[in-house]
């Protein structure tokens, strides 16, 4: 029974990767509007059922690995010394994130063109992915210094400070077309705060 889920979960992962694989080329080719989520599917050869069992947007599809990274940064926060500053370790995890954008240089840079032409990318940016880290980053902070993020306002400003070093190291990588260094940029204005 275990073998049979594994293969299951297998499938699935596998599928789900199909979907981004072939919404990234249609996006790249086509534009985003202009891209169906029933292209996305026919491309990816899975009913476009399949696809909302997967995703709930094109949006979704474009940015389909965030609750992976946002899960990995969280752990990288988390797994930093205890005697770091909380503003130290999140700089230091920022590793996480730069190296997942940095991995795939054409998808992120695609996802910053797509976000800066089209209103509805750009929003699902910062209202569900950006944000969704912010919250990551913030629970991570609370835990860190055991504190109640309701009470004490410390992990909320971090994390937003953490996301606004994000995005202007992403703009100043995008802008030099890769050569700027994105964990160092984001890392250094970060850190710029303590």
């Amino acid at each position: 029974m275990t073998d049979e889920v594994g293969r299951r979960e297998r499938k699935k992962q596998q599928t789900r990767e199909e979907l981004i694989v072939a919404a990234t080329r249609l996006f790249r080719e086509r534009g985003f509007d202009e891209t169906t989520t029933a292209d996305i599917a026919e491309a990816a050869d899975v009913s476009q059922r399949t696809f909302f069992r997967h995703f709930t947007s094109k949006e979704a599809v474009l940015y389909g690995e965030s609750d992976e990274v946002a899960a990995a940064f969280r752990e990288a926060i988390l797994a930093r010394p205890k005697r770091e500053s909380p503003i130290t370790a999140v700089a230091a995890a920022l590793r996480t994130l730069t190296d997942h954008y940095a991995a795939a240089p054409e998808r992120t840079f695609l996802q910053g063109q797509l976000a800066a032409r089209y209103p509805a990318v750009s929003a699902y940016s910062r209202a569900v992915v950006q944000r969704g880290l912010e919250r990551t980053v913030a629970e991570a902070v609370a835990q860190r210094m055991d504190v109640d993020p309701l009470e004490d306002p410390r992990p909320e400003v971090i994390a937003g400070a953490a996301m606004s070093a994000l995005r202007f190291a992403l703009r100043r990588w995008v802008a030099t077309n890769g050569e700027a260094d994105l964990l160092d940029t984001a890392a250094r204005a970060l850190t710029s705060l303590s």
